[in-house]
Formats: structure tokens, sequence, C-alpha cells
């Protein structure tokens, strides 16, 4: 997973891979990752193939994790959403950095309810709430200050702010899912578990 060499020195939590992995691997993921209502979300490297079979990546916000999916949003007019219409699994990379910790999901992805993506975006920051409305090739080829003149006049003339029309969420449930956490004082390790059969199967790997 990573040949780092510099793996944080302080841990805000216990080291759990070392013979304290749980069998279910969400009750791991939500244990390393903020409470769904928590507005600090976590960055994420979103995987998905293009129309001519590339790979392409980007960074996205880790929105939820229920009980066996983890969900992230968009706009339908985006190159994501083009490439999940078109092939329908992804995979996403989430770190902790300062906690010398790595999720790697895979699997198929489908788009999330109306209610989930209403939750989702009532947690957002205000400033990604406007961004979501007024993120669009049109103001982006405007001047600096006539794109913060429009949003000024936007962020002040809407208090509230529904999603826009565009705003999609999209739940990944992952059929292999691979934990990887650093050590300062020795080697990383990794769990990985699949699900051949609808059961979790867990193996350690070296790190």
């Amino acid at each position: 997973m990573s040949d780092r060499n510099d793996v944080p020195a302080a841990r805000t939590r216990r080291p759990v891979l070392d013979g304290h992995a749980p069998a279910d691997p969400f009750a791991l993921l939500r244990d390393w990752a903020p409470a769904n209502d928590d507005p600090d979300r976590p960055c994420a490297t979103l995987a998905t193939v293009d129309e001519a079979g590339l790979p392409d990546a980007r960074t996205v916000l880790l929105s939820s994790v229920t009980r066996d999916t983890v969900t992230f949003h968009s706009a339908t007019d985006s190159r994501k959403s083009a490439q999940l219409l078109a092939h329908p699994r992804a995979a996403l990379v989430v770190r902790w950095d300062a906690e010398a910790r790595q999720v790697v999901l895979r699997g198929p992805v489908s788009q999330s309810s109306a209610r989930e993506r209403r939750i989702a975006f009532a947690r957002r920051s205000r400033y990604l709430q406007v961004l979501a409305w007024l993120n669009t090739p049109e103001l982006a080829g405007l001047d600096r200050p006539e794109r913060e003149r429009r949003w000024a006049a936007f962020d002040q003339g809407h208090p509230d702010l529904e999603p826009p029309p565009n705003w999609v969420g999209y739940a990944l449930r992952p059929a292999d899912i691979l934990f990887w956490e650093g050590s300062a004082d020795g080697p990383s390790r990794r769990v990985r578990y699949r699900r051949p059969a609808g059961v979790w199967e867990m193996e350690a790997l070296a790190g």
C-alpha cells in the first residue's frame, strides 16, 4: 500500500489491525471515518473508467458511511457522472494522513435516493452549497472580479438552499475493502475483506 517513511509518531487512536480487526469491515470503517453529520468530511480519490477504457481519477468528499455502502456526490453533467453511467463501477481511496491510515473500496455504484441527497446537501458547508449551484462552465469562463460579484449576489439572495437539480448522489457498495495502517515503531499492515458469496472473508497482508 505504501512505502512511506514519514509515518506520524503521534497516533490519536490505538492500532486496530494487529489482532483487533472486526469481522464486519463496515464496523471498522465507521470507527475510522467521522460521523456522517460531521461537516468536516474526508477527502477521497475516486477512480473510474472513461469511454476509451482509460482510468480516470479525481478528489471527492466522502459524504457518508452506511450499513454497507459509502456515498459521494457530484453534478449530473460532470465527467465522473458520465463515466459512472457508462461503467457503474469504481474504486475509492480514503486517507487519514495524521493517523497513518488508508482504505481502498472497490465495487458497483448506483445512484442514491433523493432523501439521501437532501440530507447530504444540508450537511455541506455554506460555501459548498453555493458552489454546487454556481460551479458551471459559464461562470468559469468569466474573469475573477465578475465571478466574485456573481457569487456574492447569489449568496446574499439565497439564504436557504436546496440541492440544485443536477446534484446527484452515488452509493458505492464494495465487494473488496483493503485497510492499511502504518506504524512509527514497526512495519505497516493491511487487512483485506472480500465478499465473493455474500459473506465477508478477511485476510491479513504485509504492509
